[in-house]
């Protein structure tokens, strides 16, 4: 009888470390827990289409091996906020099959020059804009959102390494 209760607590403190971490994170369009159940690998083909921005949120970098300070942690929000608005300008991001994708801007006709544009590629079941920050897109649940982070920081006080965003198919 002992072994239950301790698994029963357990998953109990399991579940509350997990709520409370994730009160940090900015809401995002999250998948069911149906669409969770199996691990998926998504496919190049899984990426190309319109994405629309639909949250974004700061997380300290993987590597950071201290705690970060509240002034890190504010100089991240004030970025981030920064960062967003920028996407926020755009109508929608166009992924094609041809390795390309384009930020559209609102009112932007179809075949018209680009703004911000450029090429992708595929490795590692992730989508990398080939961009200086190398943002790099990644897709969890079959038909689920889509998840941009940054891997390169094009300085050492960058602050594009503690950027989360959220996009969902727009088509």
């Amino acid at each position: 009888m002992q072994n239950p209760t301790r698994a029963i607590c357990a998953a109990t403190l399991l579940f509350a470390i997990g709520a409370v971490g994730l009160t940090s994170i900015s809401p995002f369009a999250y998948v069911s827990s149906a669409q969770a159940q199996e691990e998926y690998l998504p496919t190049q083909k899984d990426f190309v289409g319109k994405w629309k921005l639909n949250g974004g949120a700061i997380r300290p970098p993987r590597d950071m091996k201290d705690a970060p300070t509240p002034e890190q942690e504010a100089a991240a929000n004030e970025f981030q906020q920064t960062v967003t608005a920028f996407y926020g300008a755009f109508d929608y991001l166009e992924i094609t099959a041809d390795g390309h994708y384009n930020f559209h801007q609102p009112g932007d006709p179809t075949s018209g020059p680009c703004v911000w544009c450029g090429t992708w590629s595929f490795s590692n079941s992730s989508a990398w804009l080939k961009l200086e920050t190398a943002p790099r897109l990644d897709i969890y649940a079959k038909d689920g959102d889509m998840q941009m982070t940054y891997t390169v920081e094009p300085d050492e006080k960058s602050k594009y390494a503690w950027l989360v965003f959220g996009w969902t198919k727009a088509e």
